[in-house]
């Protein structure tokens, strides 16, 4: 068999969901991620729950990464900033209570670095998704959604 193809958005979303509503596996044969809601009744989830039934083995559990990876990236994204006031104002964030939410609130009126945390950041995710697929054996390839307009400019 080949290497499949699985929607890297898919796939970095459900890594940083940590909400317990859903969850997600990927369908080791198609590539396919398939998502399953706490407490939501619609025929489609019947559907997807009586396949993971059906044939278990066949999907890949998708795990979210652990907080403290999380804050690694930040850590490791601040690390590599040019000394001063932005700089320092992210580290002291970082040692705050809720550092995740006080990063992205402070990020929000950054403009620029705002835009440099984000491309960091999905590099980042991307490589621990890699990571993880070689792992768990998993011949596969990430590639963007055919109807995102930023795909292409990646």
């Amino acid at each position: 068999m080949g290497k499949i193809k699985i929607i890297d958005s898919d796939l970095l979303d459900l890594l940083e969901d940590h909400s317990g509503f859903r969850t997600g596996h990927i369908d080791k044969q198609t590539g396919e991620i398939l998502v399953t809601f706490e407490d939501y009744d619609e025929p489609e989830q019947e559907e997807i729950f009586e396949k993971l039934e059906q044939d278990p083995d066949r999907y890949l559990r998708i795990e979210p990464i652990d907080s403290h990876e999380g804050f690694r990236i930040m850590e490791n994204f601040v690390a590599g900033l040019p000394e001063g006031e932005d700089r320092d104002l992210l580290w002291k964030l970082l040692s705050w209570k809720k550092p995740f939410s006080n990063f992205r609130s402070a990020l929000a009126d950054m403009g620029d670095l705002r835009r440099q945390w984000f491309d960091f950041h999905d590099k980042e995710l991307r490589r621990l998704a890699a990571e993880w697929l070689k792992v768990e054996k998993l011949d596969a390839e990430l590639v963007p959604f055919k109807g995102d307009p930023l795909a292409s400019q990646s």
